[in-house]
């Protein structure tokens, strides 16, 4: 668990200056949490309260339409923030499910806990703000790739920033992340490899 512990502390210390004594409150407040593989950190549909770290594990965002079809939005592995921070800013129940793809190890802190560390000092503000700013990054990238790109180009994107966790994904999620149909996956695969 101290690994754990000193590998967020790395994490955060890259995005604000967080002081000791400010960690050490910080650490008072977040506790650990197994998700077993096919659990859920949150779903849609109902309140989340927390934001969590993952130290190790997968995690994939989707929503569920009312027939029951599921658009991937994200994953999240070792070393992300996982959040329905909507569903958190607006005290509303959250758009999209939050499932571990594999048994993943979090360290998660209640949304109200966060919040009130912000009182504490400047640094909580600036992690606050950081993180809020990566997330708006991640979001207007992902409009664009969607909204630009062609199916093998976003698929080559993802192989680039996920080839750690390629393996780990089923085909059909993958498909669904890009906003194609798991044969139309396969063909682009095929025509990678063949090239």
């Amino acid at each position: 668990m101290e690994f754990a512990w000193l590998s967020l502390y790395s994490k955060l210390q890259t995005m604000s200056d967080i002081p000791d004594e400010q960690w050490t409150i910080f650490q008072k407040l977040a506790e650990p949490m197994t998700v077993k593989k096919n659990s859920y950190f949150a779903r849609q549909g109902e309140p989340s309260n927390s934001i969590a770290f993952c130290m190790n594990g997968l995690l994939r965002l989707y929503y569920t339409t009312a027939d029951g079809t599921t658009f991937n939005k994200s994953f999240c592995s070792s070393g992300d923030f996982v959040a329905s921070y909507r569903a958190l800013l607006t005290s509303s129940p959250s758009y999209f499910s939050i499932e571990a793809l594999m048994d993943s190890e979090l360290l998660v802190i209640r949304y109200e806990h966060f919040q009130s560390l912000f009182t504490e000092h400047i640094c909580w503000e600036r992690l606050g703000r950081n993180i809020v700013e990566q997330l708006y990054i991640k979001k207007e990238q992902r409009e664009y790739e969607l909204l630009m790109l062609s199916a093998e180009e976003r698929y080559r994107l993802f192989l680039e920033r996920h080839s750690h966790m390629i393996n780990d994904i089923p085909q059909y999620h993958i498909a669904s992340f890009l906003g194609i149909t798991p044969v139309a996956l396969s063909r682009i695969k095929r025509k990678i490899n063949l090239g």
